[in-house]
């Protein structure tokens, strides 16, 4: 019932601006803890690291969200929609081979009207606590792609937010992250994983 809701507010640009001013407004203790009374006690999410190496140094796409008032900068994507049915209960359908994947394409085209491809899974990032959304713990799938149409004609086309919950797009030199205020998750991810994960971006 509340996942239609949340779903009818998305489809009402107007409505949807107003729910994420009121939800920016809510601690961000209350709002982890309404998350995980309305929606789950785990969040599934897709996360996309686009990153171009053709120029140095190498920049990653961040985008700001709005819902945030702290760790408002990240990366793009979202979390999984919900199955029909209950958790709890046999007989429930089965989610495709590639939720994860369908679910990152999903979100970057809804957020910044980006078609991606090359998608190749990083990491999986299991986080407890999160100090922006203290509430449902997450489980985050980091996905290395790249936008179809290429970087240049990103950058040509000046990528812009296509939902409310983006205020800004922006592609940002792996050695200026410091200057953002992260998402910690993505912090933590881009400062220790990436360099391990893919070394050759240090060079």
């Amino acid at each position: 019932m509340l996942s239609r809701l949340a779903h009818w507010i998305e489809r009402h640009p107007p409505l949807h601006r107003l729910a994420l001013r009121l939800w920016r407004l809510f601690p961000a203790r209350l709002a982890g803890f309404l998350k995980g009374v309305f929606a789950r006690r785990w969040v599934v999410g897709a996360v996309a690291v686009m990153i171009d190496e053709t120029v140095t140094p190498p920049e990653v796409l961040l985008v700001e969200h709005s819902y945030r008032r702290r760790g408002a900068w990240g990366l793009p994507g979202g979390s999984v929609e919900s199955i029909p049915g209950s958790p709890t209960a046999p007989g429930g359908p089965a989610s495709p081979d590639d939720v994860l994947e369908a679910t990152l394409a999903r979100e970057v085209e809804e957020e910044l009207g980006l078609a991606i491809e090359g998608i190749e899974l990083l990491r999986v990032d299991a986080v407890p606590f999160i100090p922006e959304e203290p509430g449902p713990y997450r489980l985050d799938f980091y996905f290395r792609c790249r936008p179809v149409a290429g970087f240049a004609t990103l950058r040509e086309a000046a990528a812009a937010p296509r939902s409310p919950e983006i205020t800004a797009v922006r592609m940002v030199a792996l050695p200026a992250l410091a200057d953002y205020d992260l998402f910690s998750p993505d912090a933590r991810f881009l400062r220790e994983d990436l360099p391990r994960l893919c070394p050759g971006l240090a060079d």
